[in-house]
């Protein structure tokens, strides 16, 4: 073999080594950038959490409040669409600000409550000691410790003040949105013009304002389904608090697969606490689980469709991923937000296996990129 050859095979072999190790290094440093900028994310959503969370509340209650336009109209189309959004948004804004101020009236009367709570707590823990013949008396403290009720009215009372600069914030964000939300067609459509990939963008604004629409609507109004048979349940057994309990229902019907379960819980251990006897506790829970029942596998499925396609094993991955991150907001913020990440990862191709693994099916709502056939020529 000439030396010529032999050195052009050596070169072109290095030169496909070198290739293949620029390939490798590339994708290996993808990967670096990707895992850095998913940490950096988490880390912003965490330190920033006091600005995000008014923010995705008020985007919550504007989609809302898109929604009750939209029943508005279709009940009354006569309706002028200026008048329609002001009273849209003074009553969802109007019911927010009601709900967060019962919610904070009615967490101080329990905190108030605490220690003859505790006292009856400890007596039914005595009473169940010797029922199982225990030879010394079992007590509350031994289960659960010691409770500083003075340091937990000071904590609350800490979280009052923090509540309440969260609430004014997150008032401001909805006023300024509702101000805009007329500009907002106008800029998606210039974005898909002039972007790179505007079209999808577009898109996936649309279907994921349209989805979680349908699902804060439907949670909603099946929220107000349980949450009003509920509260007719507990005043009829005269449970305390009622107005209360009712609203942390209503919100804990936003939370999937557990929330119900601990809005039925929690007021029937109230009702044990309160009552000597416990026939109201468990027609509080029984009332609850009936409802949240009936509503769940007749009434939700056809309101809902398939909107909600998230395979529960995401949905508690996402709750304890949003709920450590923002604590119980998160939580409620939960599924609008996974279902915003499944969206938006289904309308870019490479990102779209993201979208599979969080579907309940497998089955994601992809955009129509497929070639278009040619027309047969005539012959």
């Amino acid at each position: 073999m000439k030396p010529g050859l032999r050195t052009a095979r050596a070169t072109g072999k290095s030169a496909e080594y070198s290739t293949g190790e620029l390939q490798m290094s590339a994708r290996w440093s993808g990967i670096a950038q990707a895992v850095i900028a998913t940490a950096a994310g988490i880390a912003l959503l965490y330190f920033l959490r006091d600005i995000l969370v008014p923010f995705i509340l008020a985007l919550v209650l504007a989609v809302l409040v898109n929604a009750l336009v939209r029943f508005i109209g279709n009940q009354s189309p006569w309706a002028p669409r200026w008048a329609s959004v002001l009273v849209a948004g003074l009553l969802v804004l109007l019911c927010a600000v009601v709900t967060a101020l019962i919610f904070v009236q009615g967490a101080a009367q329990m905190v108030k409550q605490a220690p003859q709570l505790i006292d009856r707590l400890d007596g039914i823990v005595m009473q169940i000691g010797h029922a199982v013949g225990l030879k010394r008396p079992l007590h509350l403290a031994t289960l659960t410790g010691s409770i500083n009720v003075p340091q937990l009215a000071g904590d609350l009372l800490g979280s009052v003040g923090s509540f309440f600069a969260g609430l004014l914030l997150m008032i401001t964000y909805f006023i300024f949105m509702l101000a805009g939300r007329r500009h907002m067609d106008t800029k998606f459509d210039l974005l898909a013009q002039n972007a790179a990939g505007g079209p999808n963008v577009q898109n996936a604004s649309r279907q994921i304002a349209d989805d979680i629409e349908t699902y804060l609507w439907v949670q909603t109004v099946t929220g107000l389904m349980i949450g009003g048979v509920s509260a007719l349940a507990m005043f009829a057994v005269g449970l305390d608090h009622t107005i209360f309990w009712t609203i942390v229902l209503f919100l804990l019907c936003f939370i999937p697969i557990i929330g119900v379960t601990v809005g039925s819980i929690v007021p029937a251990l109230f009702a044990l606490l309160q009552f000597p006897t416990w026939w109201q506790a468990a027609v509080v829970f029984g009332v609850i689980q009936a409802v949240a029942f009936v509503v769940g596998n007749f009434i939700y499925p056809r309101m809902q469709a398939e909107t909600q396609n998230i395979d529960p094993v995401a949905t508690l991955l996402s709750l304890a991923f949003w709920g450590y991150l923002w604590g119980l907001t998160g939580a409620f913020l939960a599924v609008p937000l996974t279902l915003i990440v499944m969206m938006i990862c289904a309308h870019f191709p490479r990102a779209r296996w993201v979208a599979i693994l969080l579907s309940n099916d497998g089955r994601v709502a992809f955009p129509d990129d497929a070639p278009k056939k040619k027309p047969k020529r005539k012959t």
